[in-house]
């Protein structure tokens, strides 16, 4: 499946802003992206599809926005 991927904080000195790829689930997606991208090798960073954070391997559908972004902490 082909989505469109944004990227925010610090992901976006290692990916570019916006891109797409090919993938069929998030767990083939951070695996792809850390096969072509060394550095994000061991880093964490969260997923949301259309703006939900998943938390567990997700099937990506047609039309799909995935952004990834680091972790985050307030308060």
């Amino acid at each position: 499946m082909k989505v469109k991927i944004l990227t925010f904080g610090s992901l976006t000195e290692v990916l570019e802003r916006e891109f797409y790829a090919e993938a069929p689930d998030t767990s083939r997606l951070v695996a792809l992206l850390t096969s072509k991208h060394a550095a994000l090798d061991g880093r964490k960073f969260l997923i949301a599809i259309n703006d939900t954070i998943v938390k567990e391997n997700t099937m990506f559908k047609a039309n799909d926005v995935v952004a990834l972004m680091p972790p985050y902490s307030g308060g």
